[in-house]
């Protein structure tokens, strides 16, 4: 039997029960599961028991013709039984799920085949893998590249790791580094843990991702309290991570990192930073993490007379808390991800809403009108073993890989201009339905609502009433160009001038350049900089970068999985790799591991053709995806399954030991 993992929230197995205490009686644990979901309470009831005839005897609860009417006698029969065995079930050491078991259970829940290729990344992302890990197989020496021999490899607390920013990605590099026994220390320039959910907090702020998906595997979390949370809660989350798993001693908070400079008689990097008070110091590091991610601060668009403004103007990566919206004519630019949330948060409150709109953006429907995790639903993550986990799953599921067809181009493909395949179309037109409806009595807004690009091309954002914001009375969407800032307001290309107090900037963040923030110099004294330039970034596996050893960039070029899931996943995938590739380092008894520059080019040959057959470079789309020349340098070309199996071992044939 394997130690009980330690978890800062609480995740209930089989061996917890039965339940006691006041309030876990047969009668009121059958009352708190009245509302949670029946196909969910199957898989924690056949988990339990390892009854797979639960699976077909329930099947209908799953089938999604009986979602409307959730197959109730069925689903009550389910919670009769289930509360039973909470209540009166014998724990038997049953280890865990077979893979074979799995995949029966997950191809029940969502009532389509559940390939083999994807269970090995369903029970790590899913949380399974800690929750009830197995034990340790025996090594296959001649499955294993032979490695040079070493007398005495060095210690893990032997290598020293700067990780650059503390944000959802640098705060999981440093459980999984101290997790392995590595020495590391975390920078960050704001004043606490969180990255983009600490500064951004503009009205509306919060995931578009499900809530019970967007949080690392290895801590999932029972309480979110709606299932697309706020921003508030986010970080919330983070901080009691970041806390829970003893981060927070390992970060020196508002300092940034100037530069990092690799010494190649040291084999080692001299990491400056600068404080609050401007002065720099000097470290050595074994190896540099940039867990600053894909955005690096806000755009704000060049147009005459900006700075003349009379009003406010506000960026809602900077948002003023303070400011009062009530009353006020507030112009908005730009109708992205940001401007999604923050428009139907104020549309209330304000006199007059002007929105102006460049590009318009494809909008899903919302899940529902009430987003809020109903109080059954929160006791069984609390307290039904497995149902956090699988709860889990069915979000990843729906809203990952089953997409990527939909991305994939069709070259014999009859209508290129406004999608890429049969499946593309399919979903643009279940878009289009969604629009035409949500805005039958606006012709005038559904002509200016409508991309002329296929679905996916730029990110596709969850409606959060925006159509239904648009159709207030004191709201105008407005497409004509802006030509200039006046004192009072916006003038456009039609010779109409706008007038507002306050100018809501909703306008993106820089992507690129990729990381020019920090003076990056490698081996013989290369710039980052000069290697990828203004706007062409490059890397193996999107992680590693020729001539740079022992540095390793999370959400680096064509890593982000733009067809769905979320960065934690990329998070979690690459710094696997970056502890194989340490653990490779001290193995091997070597100062430094970098790619090979003929297996770098390669790979980002393959990338380069693969993305030509994708949404991303289709020749309507100008997105942040692409650089200035239209190679698309953030997105993954690759399925998750695909480009999270690519990071599980790292190839020693790829890279160069010294």
């Amino acid at each position: 039997m394997n130690d009980s993992p330690v978890f800062v929230h609480h995740r209930p197995v089989a061996r917890d029960l039965p339940l006691t205490g006041d309030g876990f009686d047969a009668a009121s644990v059958r009352a708190q599961l009245a509302d949670a979901d029946p196909r969910t309470l199957l898989m924690s009831l056949t988990h339990i028991t390892r009854d797979a005839s639960y699976l077909e005897r329930f099947a209908a609860v799953c089938d999604p013709a009986n979602a409307e009417t959730g197959a109730e006698p069925a689903a009550d029969e389910i919670r009769d039984l289930l509360a039973g065995v909470l209540t009166s079930h014998t724990p038997t050491e049953h280890g865990p799920l077979s893979n074979e078991f799995f995949q029966q259970m997950a191809s029940a829940y969502v009532y389509e085949p559940v390939d083999e290729e994807f269970i090995p990344l369903l029970l790590d992302q899913c949380g399974f893998t800690k929750l009830e890990p197995a034990a340790a197989a025996p090594t296959d020496p001649a499955a294993t590249p032979a490695a040079t021999p070493v007398e005495s490899p060095r210690s893990p607390a032997d290598m020293h790791v700067v990780v650059i920013g503390a944000g959802l990605s640098g705060i999981c590099a440093g459980v999984k580094l101290g997790e392995a026994g590595y020495s590391y220390r975390i920078y960050d320039r704001n004043k606490d843990v969180g990255g983009t959910w600490l500064t951004n907090t503009y009205p509306g702020v919060g995931v578009d991702t499900p809530s019970h998906f967007y949080s690392y595997s290895f801590e999932v979390n029972p309480d979110w309290p709606e299932f697309y949370s706020k921003g508030e809660y986010v970080l919330d989350y983070l901080r009691r991570c970041t806390d829970g798993y003893g981060v927070r001693d390992r970060i020196t908070f508002e300092t940034e990192v100037v530069s990092c400079t690799y010494h190649d008689a040291e084999a080692r990097w001299a990491v400056t930073t600068r404080g609050p008070d401007g002065t720099e110091q000097t470290e050595w590091a074994d190896a540099v993490v940039s867990a600053i991610g894909v955005f690096q601060g806000p755009i704000r668009p060049d147009l005459p007379g900006l700075a003349d403004f009379a009003g406010t103007v506000v960026h809602t990566a900077e948002w003023d808390n303070s400011l009062d919206l009530t009353g006020r004519r507030v112009a908005m630019m730009g109708t992205g991800a940001s401007a999604m949330q923050v428009g139907p948060a104020i549309v209330d409150d304000v006199a007059a809403l002007t929105v102006f709109q460049r590009t318009p953006s494809w909008i899903m429907p919302p899940r529902k009108d009430d987003l809020t995790v109903p109080p059954g639903t929160q006791w069984a993550m609390r307290h039904v073993p497995y149902y956090g986990e699988w709860f889990r799953f069915f979000t990843y599921w729906f809203a990952s890989d089953g997409n990527f067809v939909r991305v994939v181009v069709d070259p014999d493909w009859h209508m290129p201009e406004v999608s890429v395949s049969q499946k593309s179309e399919d979903l643009r037109q279940w878009l289009l339905a969604y629009a035409r409806e949500a805005l039958a009595d606006r012709p005038d807004l559904l002509a200016k609502a409508i991309p002329d690009y296929p679905p996916f091309g730029k990110r596709i954002l969850r409606d959060s009433h925006w159509y239904r914001m648009l159709k207030r009375d004191h709201v105008e969407l407005i497409t004509d160009t802006i030509t200039h800032i006046t004192p009072n307001g916006v003038a456009t290309a039609d010779g109409r001038e706008t007038a507002a107090d306050v100018l809501i900037l909703a306008t993106g963040y820089q992507v690129l350049p990729m990381l020019d923030k920090i003076a990056i110099t490698g081996r013989d004294g290369t710039a980052l900089t000069d290697v990828w330039g203004t706007d062409d970034p490059r890397a193996h596996l999107g992680t590693t970068v020729p001539g740079f050893p022992n540095l390793f960039v999370l959400a680096g070029p064509n890593s982000a999985p733009n067809h769905g899931a979320g960065v934690n996943i990329l998070a979690e995938s690459q710094i696997h790799y970056v502890i194989g590739c340490l653990d490779l380092l001290r193995e091997r008894g070597a100062r430094s591991i970098e790619p090979r520059q003929d297996v770098h080019d390669a790979y980002n040959a393959e990338v380069d053709e693969a993305l030509e057959g994708r949404v991303w470079s289709h020749p309507s789309v100008s997105s942040y995806y692409r650089n200035s020349t239209g190679r698309v340098v953030v997105s993954c070309p690759w399925r998750l399954v695909d480009y999270w199996t690519m990071l599980r071992h790292p190839d020693p044939a790829e890279y160069v030991f010294r």
